[in-house]
Formats: structure tokens, sequence, C-alpha cells
């Protein structure tokens, strides 16, 4: 009798259905994905355990919105095994047939993220640790919580605005000058000068053009003329949620140490509460590579929050 009954394969289309509820429902459509372009794009790969016409497990994987194919890299969107199979060692074997197939599709790294509040968190990372991975690093800090908390949170607004627009601070909406903007950060990020992460154009087609800002310097008083573009804080809404997202903020140097940063999201949050109402629900959150906002989230933001969570990520090579 074999001591790994379940058999690993490669999933087809057809079996999309049987396989869905083992991994998120905005991830279901990549098991049956048939148009070419969209499957170029995204080349979503996905390897399940049978165990007989049983579904056992399923991992699944697929190229990050707005990464560029020629990096090579794909992002584990779940890792799951069906709780009667559970603690056989089947979440391994699943990995390990992932990353044995993802080189014949042109990549050579496989990258995970997850909140620190996902049920089953540490399992999951005993399980990377298990398979060799490098231990998960927490990589964002998100914060959530209604805009109403935003008076206890900017309680010093009104001066911190104050003095910000005497140095030159300016915004203007997405609207306004979003597709500069856009223009501005592929060209920075060419250039080494602005984080691959702070691009917009992955979020082009579901930001809020309100309520997105584009942050700038400049004397010129006429709302979307004239200032110089130095950052952006965008802002997207996730009505399945019930909240706002602000998943990108960024403000380069030397002015993101003025903070004009915290002012766009105080200026942010004025708009969402004026627009939305004091009960509207927030989300932003900062990336490691920006210590000093990291420590003032967690300092400012975090006593105020309905929950918080850091992203935790890993990533690890293939081998040819």
């Amino acid at each position: 009798m074999s001591l790994h009954p379940e058999v690993i394969r490669m999933v087809a289309p057809e079996e999309a259905a049987a396989l869905a509820p083992l991994t998120w429902t905005s991830y279901r459509s990549l098991l049956s994905l048939a148009d070419p372009e969209e499957r170029r794009r995204c080349r979503p790969c996905a390897v399940a355990a049978w165990n007989g016409d049983q579904p056992a497990g399923l991992a699944l994987s697929a190229v990050s919105p707005g990464r560029p194919l020629e990096a090579g890299a794909q992002m584990l969107l779940s890792l799951t095994v069906a709780r009667p199979w559970r603690r056989r060692g089947l979440a391994l074997r699943l990995l390990a047939a992932l990353e044995s197939a993802l080189p014949a599709l042109g990549v050579r790294q496989l990258e995970v993220g997850y909140s620190s509040r996902l049920p089953g968190a540490g399992a999951f990372a005993a399980t990377l640790r298990a398979a060799g991975w490098p231990e998960p690093e927490a990589t964002r800090l998100r914060i959530c919580g209604a805009v109403r908390d935003t008076v206890a949170v900017f309680r010093d607004r009104d001066s911190l605005m104050t003095r910000m627009r005497a140095t030159g601070f300016r915004l203007w909406s997405w609207r306004e000058r979003g597709a500069e903007a856009e223009a501005l950060a592929q060209a920075m990020i060419d250039r080494g000068e602005a984080p691959a992460w702070a691009r917009p154009i992955h979020w082009r087609t579901r930001l809020d053009p309100d309520l997105s800002l584009v942050i700038g310097h400049g004397t010129d008083d006429i709302a979307g003329a004239g200032g110089d573009i130095v950052g952006w804080a965008l802002c997207v809404h996730q009505p399945d949620l019930t909240r706002w997202f602000f998943p990108v903020g960024w403000v380069r140097p030397p002015y993101d140490r003025h903070g004009w940063l915290m002012g766009a999201y105080a200026e942010g949050a004025e708009r969402l509460a004026a627009r939305h109402g004091d009960d509207a629900v927030a989300v932003i959150e900062t990336a490691s590579g920006q210590p000093g906002m990291w420590r003032l989230f967690e300092r400012r933001f975090e006593p105020h929050a309905h929950w918080t969570d850091r992203m935790m990520t890993s990533e690890r090579p293939l081998a040819p």
C-alpha cells in the first residue's frame, strides 16, 4: 500500500469547479482561464492532489498584477489541503510539485505574501520553513479604522497643513494630474529613483480619481496648474469589504522628510469623510522601505485602529 495514495498532477480547465473550494473566490477564475492573452499576461500554474475522484489539495500561482513577465517571478496565491487529508505532509508535496512545474513557464522565482492575521498563519510559516524557504519577514504594515478616528490621529492637522503649505506643499486629485504622476512614476522607477512597489499603474483601473491624490511642490494656487509632482497617495474603493484602501503612498526625497505624505493622508481622510461620512472605514499601509512612516503608523495610528496586521513575505529561487 502506498504511503501517499494521493496523486498530484497539473490541473485541467474542466476540473476548475471541483477545485474551486480550495482557493479564494477572487482566484478561482485562474483555474479555468481560457483567453490566450489573459493566460499570457498572468501565466497561472496550478497543481492538485487527488484521492480517487476527490480533490485533496491545491497549489496555485500566477504573475502578480503589474509585474513584467520578463522578471520571471510568480506569487504563490494559495496552498490548501482539504481537512480529511491534513497532517500528512501533503502541503509540502504540493509546494514541491508547483516549484518543479514553474521553470517550464519561464519562472525563476516564487514569492509568497500573507497577512499575519490569516488563520493558520503560524502553520503556513512552518510549512515554508520545512520546505526550505527563508523565514518570512514583515514588509508592509496595514491599519484599519473609521475616518472619524483621524481626529485623534491628526489632532494637530491644521498646524501641520499650515506649515506644509508654507513650504510649498500642494495637492491635486488624480483626475486633475494623475496621468502626469503615472508617467513620472514609471520614469523614476526606470532610473532607480523610486521603488517598484510605488508604481501607480497597477491600480489604474480601480483607483478613485477624486480621493487619490497627487502630491506636489509649488506656489501656484490654481488647482491643476503649475507645480512639480513629488509623490502620490492612491485610494481604492473595495465595496465587497465596505472600505476604502490607500495601498500606495510615496514621496520622493528630500520631501519625504517634510511630513508631506502624512499631510496627504490627512487630506484624503477629510475628503473621504466629506463624501461618505465619518463612519467610512479606511485602510492605509506603509512598507518596510519607509521606516519613518512605519514607526509613525505604530505610534500614531495603531492605538486608534479597528485592527492592524503585517504582510509577511518570503521568496525562493527555483532550480532551472
